[in-house]
């Protein structure tokens, strides 16, 4: 059976017409901006993406992209005539946005370029490598003074005597690292694994009372740490990490306060029908400007008064992933020379009285 060659070519067509259909479509729904340009880099498509990111008028198909948005780089990017690399550029709608810039030659007629904003992802890049660098910077400093005492030891010259005295003080470096080691894989533990589908029954009262056993060497002769129980109320959650909560606010609290601190922990009624963990201190307070920033990993705010009692700088990250996990988030009340607040709250579910 022959086919019609005049119906035929019309099938042709219409299948050419629903691709295109399709493929504009397609450019519509993805995230990133596409522009397609003809030979003389005019517009010959755009995509509502990149008319977003770019800032380009309703009428900009058949312009020049110079003609509709000033960025100098992004128009000499296109107009280059050999392969690039990416292009990175300033956004010209929204202030301190980035945008990337990749320029494809699909044929000798045609030229399509993807734009996609990549704001975040350099964001996310920087706190890595900031990470990186805090990490190895946190290590560097017990990893030197484990050296140094073991050059000392392997020195033959060295007196048994001072040997000996220096096998103590390796205990305190070797700590830290290992303290650093452990809140890290906490960290990486918290942000990789899915919240457990069926948390505990957690009695609070007794998990504070172990919390505050567990900070007893951080206590000073002059200091004194209370507990407040004004409500036996019990919470869904994970016992492990509700625990970490605790010992993180707690020492926080003894850490950032004076010599002779007095420092309060209270389980008592929340609002509309929760329980709220509380952390109170009379110590030196902490300026407004450093508020937002405290459950960034490793940020310290440099106080004159405070005490030098280790730390790992990751306590209140590891606070904020633990309570995200619990519904919950950490707000904090403070002042500089008046104490600070620390509270957190959480869904109960009864007494067990």
């Amino acid at each position: 059976m022959k086919n019609d060659p005049q119906k035929s070519g019309s099938d042709n067509t219409s299948q050419l017409t629903n691709r295109l259909r399709e493929l504009e479509l397609f450019t519509e729904v993805i995230p990133d901006g596409v522009l397609i340009f003809n030979t003389q880099l005019l517009i010959e498509a755009v995509n509502e993406s990149a008319q977003a990111l770019l800032g380009l008028p309703e009428a900009c198909v058949g312009q020049l992209l110079s003609e509709t948005i000033n960025v100098p780089r992004l128009n000499n990017y296109l107009n280059a005539s050999s392969e690039q690399e990416p292009l990175e550029f300033s956004s010209p709608v929204v202030k301190d946005a980035t945008l990337e810039a990749r320029l494809f030659q699909v044929d000798e007629s045609t030229k399509v370029m993807i734009v996609r904003d990549i704001t975040t992802l350099n964001r996310l890049l920087t706190m890595r490598q900031s990470f990186v660098a805090n990490v190895s910077h946190e290590l560097r400093t017990p990893l030197t003074v484990v050296k140094g005492y073991l050059e000392t030891l392997v020195d033959e010259g060295t007196p048994t005597e001072l040997r000996l005295s220096l096998i103590g003080k390796l205990k305190a470096p070797v700590r830290r690292m290992e303290s650093l080691v452990n809140d890290l894989l906490l960290l990486t533990q918290l942000e990789s694994t899915p919240v457990p589908p069926e948390m505990d029954n957690v009695d609070m009262v007794t998990l504070i009372d172990n919390a505050c056993a567990e900070v007893q060497g951080l206590i000073g002769e002059n200091d004194s740490l209370t507990t407040n129980y004004q409500t036996d109320r019990i919470i869904k959650g994970v016992p492990s990490e509700l625990n970490s909560v605790c010992t993180n606010l707690i020492s926080n609290a003894i850490r950032y306060s004076p010599s002779g601190a007095s420092i309060e922990v209270l389980w008592k009624e929340g609002p509309r029908g929760k329980a709220r963990l509380e952390v109170r201190d009379q110590g030196l307070g902490i300026a407004k400007e450093h508020l937002d920033r405290l459950t960034e990993r490793f940020y310290r705010v440099d106080m004159q008064n405070s005490r030098s009692r280790g730390g790992t700088g990751l306590g209140l990250a590891i606070v904020k992933h633990v309570l995200r996990r619990h519904n919950s988030e950490l707000q904090v009340q403070s002042e500089p020379n008046r104490g600070s607040v620390f509270f957190c709250d959480f869904d109960c579910l009864y007494s067990p009285k």
